[in-house]
């Protein structure tokens, strides 16, 4: 006998098909709406946002979901220091806290929570397993942001504290003579201003495109001189690779940079002690487009973005690499990211507009 049930699975992959849409990417779930769901409520089941499932599910209305539908469900784009994790029954944040052994504080502030209710079945990032690799004090590592934020108020950012539409664009480790000039070239294209943070060690040679990113109306942040990990070295070791990309910033542009962005993010409590004091303020990144692995396209640069992006988002992205380095899809993603977010009523501004900083130290 011929078996006629059809899931609702089945029946939305057949639509799919049909209609030419094509699939989402693997790294999703399916979820079937039920009565009184709303968009908002399955996307906080699912860590996700609200408009990565319109956008995954091409909804044209994202308010307008019935029972019985089939939605694609994105994979929230993760840190290197997390990965995602399943809420199992009678679990509490309380509970998974104490399993990832970290803190509250932490899964708020990754999830963004706004209270500590959770659901079984939500996907939730928990701190990342980690190797028993050390720091320079010979101790496994502990990520230790949190703690830093505590220790110096107002000077550690990871996000903007706005409710407002807006988000900051930042790129890491130019000036480069190819690909930097091509992402100046669309951001002008679009009227859109970004933070650049500079690696000393990519200057020589081109300053003439850190005089383009000032006179064109971008921030300039330093990003230390040759790329260390500043949790391996000294406090003196920090600080010399911060003022040596200070100095040849101000030399080209006759302006000392207050806005400072480690290495992979790293720092020292000394070595943060150091540069508040010098009059820096330490700013991270909240969504990591992870345009520096070689396996994403332009797609899944976009995907990563789009599928975390919230109001006071800090995008990290590149604007150099290492040698051989192929940030072609970095470049090729940037015109759909700008479209994208302005189509969802997102404000592009440099990280001035998105937080309580100043670019340059007072005087200069």
């Amino acid at each position: 006998m011929i078996n006629r049930f059809r899931s609702p699975l089945s029946i939305a992959l057949a639509l799919f098909f049909l209609a030419g849409v094509s699939l989402p990417a693997a790294a999703s779930r399916t979820y079937q709406v039920q009565p009184g769901d709303t968009v908002f409520q399955i996307a906080r089941w699912h860590g996700a946002s609200p408009e990565s499932i319109a956008s995954h599910n091409q909804l044209n209305r994202a308010g307008y979901i019935i029972p019985g539908q089939v939605l694609f469900i994105p994979e929230p784009a993760t840190l290197a220091d997390e990965k995602l994790y399943t809420v199992q029954n009678n679990e509490s944040l309380f509970t998974i806290a104490q399993k990832f052994q970290t803190n509250l504080s932490w899964l708020r502030q990754r999830n963004w929570l706004s209270a500590d209710q959770i659901y079984t079945g939500q996907w939730l990032k928990v701190p990342a397993v980690t190797q028993p690799a050390t720091g320079g004090n010979g101790n496994a590592y502990v990520w230790n942001i949190p703690a830093l934020m505590a220790r110096h108020p107002g000077k550690v950012f990871l996000q903007g504290a706005t409710q407002r539409k807006q988000v900051a664009l930042t790129f890491d480790d130019g000036p480069d003579l190819e690909y930097t000039p091509q992402i100046l070239d669309l951001l002008a294209q679009f009227g859109v201003k970004a933070t650049f943070f500079l690696k000393g060690a990519n200057i020589a040679g081109r300053e003439w495109v850190v005089t383009r990113m000032v006179r064109e109306g971008h921030l300039v942040a330093n990003h230390s001189y040759s790329h260390p990990d500043f949790r391996k070295l000294t406090t003196v070791q920090i600080v010399a690779e911060v003022t040596k990309t200070e100095g040849l910033v101000k030399r080209i542009t006759g302006r000392e940079t207050a806005l400072l962005r480690p290495p992979y993010g790293e720092m020292t409590a000394e070595g943060l002690d150091r540069l508040v004091t010098a009059g820096y303020t330490m700013v991270n990144w909240s969504v990591d487009s992870k345009d520096w692995r070689a396996d994403h396209q332009a797609d899944q640069i976009l995907a990563n973005i789009m599928s975390q992006v919230k109001p006071g988002a800090i995008i990290l992205m590149h604007s150099a690499g290492g040698s051989g380095q192929d940030l072609t899809p970095t470049v090729k993603a940037l015109p759909a990211l700008i479209t994208n977010l302005q189509a969802m009523g997102y404000e592009i501004v440099p990280l001035t507009d998105l937080l309580p900083v100043a670019a340059y130290k007072p005087g200069v």
